[in-house]
């Protein structure tokens, strides 16, 4: 018997945490796999739209990062979290920013690109500065994911752990590109406007293929 149930759309980077959290742990999850353009069952089950949404006997549960603590409440080892509270601490820190704050620009760039099929000259000039701007800030943070793996392995430092969990569904866009049957205007944003490599940032390049390399449910 699976230890878990989550419904889940193909190419969800949200349900990737789920994955790469439940493979560090050794969990078995049963996927219920949903059509993106009819989520009666997802609405049925948890009264929203989104994925992914875990089923256990006792607790429907939505938002990724609620069901990563989920998950970590009940099968606490291997960690996700630093043992140490102050350490645990800063690492809710960059998962909160990371999810409030640097999805911002590439959710922005997404919304604007995606309806004009990424044809910048079908933008108003309003729009062009705003891609411009949200391209910059996107690009910097890349920078700052490079630093931080001066001399740890993880983002979170030595071990891998939620930091890794909350960010790489994402950053590994930018090494990887999307399947060809993902249309998501937010996963081109990260591959076409995020784009890193060994020769720019070999530290989270590098990163991105350790994890990647890493089981997943």
């Amino acid at each position: 018997m699976a230890d878990l149930r989550v419904l889940r759309v193909p190419y969800s980077t949200n349900v990737d945490r789920v994955a790469l959290a439940a493979g560090h742990k050794g969990l078995q999850v049963t996927w219920v796999d949903v059509d993106p353009d009819d989520r009666r069952v997802v609405r049925e089950a948890s009264g929203q739209d989104l994925v992914p949404v875990l089923l256990s006997d006792d607790d429907v549960v939505v938002d990724s990062p609620r069901i990563l603590a989920w998950i970590e409440a009940r099968f606490p080892t291997p960690s996700l979290w630093p043992s140490d509270p102050g350490d645990a601490a800063l690492a809710d820190v960059f998962c909160h920013r990371f999810n409030e704050v640097w999805k911002g620009p590439p959710n922005r760039l997404g919304g604007l690109l995606g309806p004009v099929d990424f044809v910048r000259d079908r933008l108003s000039g309003s729009e062009a500065r705003a891609v411009d701007d949200d391209t910059v800030r996107l690009r910097r943070w890349l920078d700052r994911f490079e630093e931080r793996l001066d001399g740890p392995d993880h983002l979170g430092g030595d071990a891998f752990g939620i930091c890794d969990v909350t960010a790489h569904p994402f950053l590994r866009f930018g090494v990887h590109a999307p399947d060809p049957a993902d249309e998501d205007p937010f996963h081109r944003v990260l591959h076409e406007l995020g784009s890193f490599d060994a020769a720019s940032h070999p530290r989270l390049a590098a990163w991105v293929e350790r994890v990647d390399a890493r089981p997943r449910a």
